[in-house]
């Protein structure tokens, strides 16, 4: 598993779009829903169900399926969006009753802003009653893309249809549907408050034989063929609608209907609709024909314009046939609108201010209702004088002007923060448009009693409890109309700010570690409200912004190193604390299947450079390569020193070698900060070295700890431990369990051991593979007759067993010594690489006597938590045969090989021990003559997780 670093003149478009903006079309529900039931549909649920009850928990799917089993006095709210409509030709056949009406309603529930969206098919409308009474419909929002037939009352009666919306922009081809119709056999129909816009040929259609329909407070635009349509009605009331006329008429009734048309505003546009459906309208905004004047009323209805000109771009009426440029000339030849109003210029929207729309509609009109589109009130403008009919004070139109209330800005609770108990002081400056007497109701957000006044006189209040409050400051004038400010985040502090705490620990995933991958744990703090800001600077630069509460974080670094990270928490009165907490980036072990593919010959003092893609090192987080070095063709004796490119080459040494004679060791080497290592050639003549890389080390990747062991023997052929009592022949091998055994898991994923070779009877060389599979292996010590030699090797563990091959000609017994192992993060230690340096110089260490040395506390070492050190040793000229053991100090020295060495021949190999509780190592030379000893460091192993 690896893991990567985690106005005038506006076009049609203009005024759609300004009618969304002021909300028209909005709808509000004013019916509280009936004595029964409330059934849901949600068909984005993923609980829904058809087969349910269609409770909240498990709604309905589809609205039919509600529609299906509606009864009396039951609400059926449709959830959802655009997002989600329900593209469903719903036909209702169940009936409610005077007292327990069935509603249905796409008003939202509080936790949502959207309204239910029904897509109309285009086989059937999106909706149809039929032959229903005691039905009403609200707040539905109605998507129509092929202006066909929208809604559909057929055969029914006592409906109410409000506050829905039929959307979708004009269509550039003719159409024929009705955004709302009501057919012949229906009666006692409202149609109110709805906002249908340019999708159909028709925005209200009323067939012939229908009775006792009222239309009433509507904004239709743009249609077709007709905005309001009535034929052939008894008894309908057109009242109080707002129409956009670009084509046809506004308001039409023909084949003998009855009724009262009043209050309406109907306006001509200068639409791009004219081009492109209705090249030339002419046809004018009322029409009333022959068979239908006497026997309807028509009056307080407006003809607007938007062109500048005073003269209309189309007649405004037709009477009997005849038509009437003016008001003036419909009134005086018919007797009809008296107080119609023409020459208007501008839209039919909500009335800018002193606008003869203003309180001067017929408020006993039938159908006149007491709210607007909006649900607005009908009100009193002061500014305007009273020129309609009736007690109320309605404006023409579907929207109603209302006054303006301006609350001054400066009235803000001062001070805004401070320590509780909290005296703040509110200014209660309001002013209205209109000139009325205002009052004011201050709710201070405790739980206290609003205080109430008269605007201009400050309140005070005290807030005795600790905690952030919103103050709600309420003007209100005599007719109810009010306005509302409220003012979040009054503080009233805690005498000290919240405290700060953090925590870190490495990142881990089946039982691997992402030793550089800090996850960090950040408590929500008492007081939690009282928090403004936390901010979490990680100790490498950069910084990330904590949102509030309980909080986890997790981070990449850079490298290996010790980072202290701040988390800084700035409260709401600007009190600062912090917590820090220290995370110690390391490196998680990979084992790599060793292949030698670089073999290069150096020349005297030259440098070889090693690419991180030749060493498999240019994987995320790379920061050191354990190698294997094989010499030969050496030409003088010397030694090679590695050491990442691009830095100063240390005086160190990864291999020495000589003439006629092939060595080999592994040595770890850093491979930042360019990837690349360099290796230098310290003899006066050329060698050729094999470089194989045996793992690598990352601070990014999910991979392994080390764990070190104390010493110990796990094959011995002299003297039967391992199960071989024997010299193992030239050519043969032996097969050792390591896993499972002296505390290696048998899930273990490579071992470190000291492989040595001893009464040799001819030259050769010692091989090390991992069982059970084929190509991993690594070489082991090269000797010549009688040699003893030895090498550390870090080999990969597949069942836990490894094979040692014999490359003599002759037999020789063999020796492996314990030095740790690689595998899960328990109880193990991540690696911390440093610069290579040399530690120890040339140290003489007498026959049979130990030299301490100090591994912890320098050269990029910590001081604590070290559980081993990658040393590289030296032992140069002896003057006779011998040993190294290198064990943690404090300890019994085992009877192992570190470094085997002979009379006359320099010797080095790499040295991966275990460190003693005080940091240091003990080096005993198991020789019978003194020799010179010199240790290079290379990193250190650290404790997981390291802190």
């Amino acid at each position: 598993m690896r893991r990567p670093r985690p106005a005038a003149g506006l076009s049609l478009a203009v005024i759609v779009a300004a009618g969304v903006m002021s909300g028209w079309g909005t709808g509000r529900a004013t019916a509280d829903p009936g004595p029964g039931g409330t059934l849901y549909v949600h068909g984005a649920s993923r609980a829904c169900s058809d087969s349910g009850t269609g409770t909240e928990s498990r709604p309905f799917c589809t609205v039919q399926a509600a529609a299906d089993v509606v009864e009396p006095g039951d609400t059926v709210r449709i959830l959802g969006d655009s997002l989600s409509p329900y593209t469903e030709a719903v036909t209702l056949t169940r009936s409610g009753t005077g007292d327990a009406p069935i509603t249905f309603s796409g008003a939202p529930l509080p936790a949502s802003r959207f309204k239910a969206v029904l897509a109309a098919p285009a086989s059937a409308p999106a909706l149809t009653l039929k032959g229903v009474h005691d039905v009403r419909v609200e707040s539905l929002t109605f998507s129509d893309e092929h202006g066909s037939d929208v809604v559909a009352v057929t055969g029914s009666d006592h409906v109410t249809l409000d506050g829905s919306t039929v959307e979708n922009a004009a269509p550039t081809t003719p159409v024929t549907g009705t955004a709302i119709g009501v057919d012949g056999t229906s009666s006692d129909v409202t149609v109110s408050r709805n906002t249908l816009y340019p999708s159909t040929a028709y925005g209200v259609r009323v067939a012939p034989g229908a009775a006792r329909v009222t239309v009433t407070t509507n904004m239709i635009l743009t249609q077709q063929q007709g905005g309001i349509a009535v034929s052939g009605a008894t008894d309908t009331d057109v009242t109080s609608n707002t129409l956009f006329a670009p084509c046809a008429t506004a308001i039409s009734l023909d084949g003998g209907s009855s009724g009262v048309v009043e209050n309406n505003v109907a306006t001509t546009l200068d639409s791009p609709m004219q081009t492109r459906i209705c090249q030339a309208p002419t046809a004018p905004l009322y029409t009333v024909s022959a068979d239908s004047t006497g026997r309807i009323t028509a009056d307080y209805n407006v003809a607007a314009h938007e062109g500048a000109s005073a003269t209309p771009a189309r007649t405004p009426y037709s009477w009997a046939g005849t038509p009437y440029a003016t008001s003036a000339e419909f009134r005086d030849a018919t007797g009809q609108g008296t107080h119609d109003i023409d020459g208007i210029n501008g839209y039919p929207t909500t009335p800018t201010e002193h606008s003869p729309l203003i309180d001067s509609a017929d408020a006993t009109a039938p159908g006149e209702l007491g709210t607007d589109l909006n649900g607005l009130p009908r009100v009193d403008d002061l500014l305007v004088d009273n020129t309609g009919t009736g007690t109320g004070h309605s404006d023409r139109g579907a929207l109603e002007r209302q006054d303006t209330l301006t609350i001054a800005a400066g009235d803000v609770p001062t001070p805004p923060k401070g320590l509780a108990p909290l005296g703040i002081s509110l200014k209660t400056d309001a002013t209205s448009s209109w000139g009325a007497a205002l009052t004011y109701s201050a709710d201070f957000g405790d739980g206290s009693t609003p205080a109430t006044g008269t605007p201009g006189t400050p309140v005070t209040h005290t807030y005795a409890t600790p905690g952030r409050y919103t103050t709600r400051l309420t003007f209100t004038e005599p007719d109810g109309t009010h306005a509302e400010k409220s003012y979040v985040g009054v503080t009233a502090g805690t005498a000290a700010p919240p405290a700060a705490a953090l925590s870190v620990a490495p990142d881990t995933a089946d039982g691997q570690t992402a030793a550089g991958y800090a996850r960090f744990t950040v408590p929500a703090p008492a007081d939690a409200w009282e928090v403004a800001s936390r901010t979490l600077s990680f100790g490498d630069g950069t910084q990330e912004n904590l949102a509030d509460g309980a909080e986890q974080t997790t981070h990449q670094y850079p490298a290996p190193g010790t980072y202290t990270a701040t988390l800084t928490q700035t409260d709401l009165l600007g009190r600062t604390t912090t917590a820090t907490t220290t995370f110690r980036a390391a490196d998680a072990f990979i084992p790599v299947t060793p292949r030698y593919d670089t073999e290069k010959t150096i020349a005297a003092h030259g440098v070889l450079k090693l690419s991180a893609a030749t060493l498999g090192a240019d994987s995320n987080g790379v920061d050191a390569a354990q190698l294997q070095l094989v010499t030969s063709n050496a030409k003088a004796s010397g030694a090679l020193t590695l050491y990442p490119h691009g830095t100063t080459r240390p005086g160190t040494a990864g291999i020495t070698f000589e003439p006629g004679r092939t060595a080999t060791a592994e040595t770890t080497v850093k491979v930042t900060p360019t990837g690349a290592v360099d290796v230098y050639n310290g003899s006066s003549g050329a060698v050729t070295v094999d470089v194989a890389t045996v793992g690598l080390q990352s601070h990014a990747q999910y991979a392994d700890t080390y764990h070190p062991a104390t010493p110990a023997r796990l094959l011995d052929t002299r003297t039967g431990t391992g199960g071989v009592h024997a010299p193992v022949a030239g050519g043969h091998s032996v097969t050792l369990a390591v896993g499972g055994t002296h505390g290696v898991p048998a899930g273990a994923t490579a071992v470190v051991l000291d492989v040595t070779a001893t009464t040799t009877k001819a030259s050769g060389s010692l091989t090390v593979s991992t069982h059970g599979t084929s190509g991993s292996s690594v070489s082991g010590p090269f000797w010549t007759t009688g040699q003893t030699a030895s090498a550390q090797v870090v080999i990969p563990l597949k069942d836990g067993k490894i094979v040692l091959r014999n490359g003599s000609k002759a037999a020789a017994n063999l020796v492996a010594d314990l030095a740790g192992w690689y595998g899960t993060t328990a109880n193990g230690s991540e690696f911390l690489p440093v610069t290579p340096v040399r530690v120890l110089k040339a140290a003489r260490i007498a026959a049979h006597a130990t030299l301490k040395l100090k591994v912890t506390g320098a050269h990029g070492v910590p001081a604590t938590g070290v559980t081993a050190a990658d040393l590289n040793l030296t032992v140069s000229a002896p003057a006779g045969n011998g040993y190294l053991v290198a064990h943690p100090d404090g300890t019994a020295r085992p009877g192992v090989y570190s470094l085997s060495f002979t009379k006359g021949h320099t010797a080095a190999d790499r040295a991966l021990t275990k460190v003693g509780a005080d940091g240091e190592i003990d080096l005993y030379n198991a020789g019978s003559v003194p020799v010179n000893v010199s240790a290079d460091l290379l990193g250190g192993y650290l404790v997981f997780p390291a802190s």
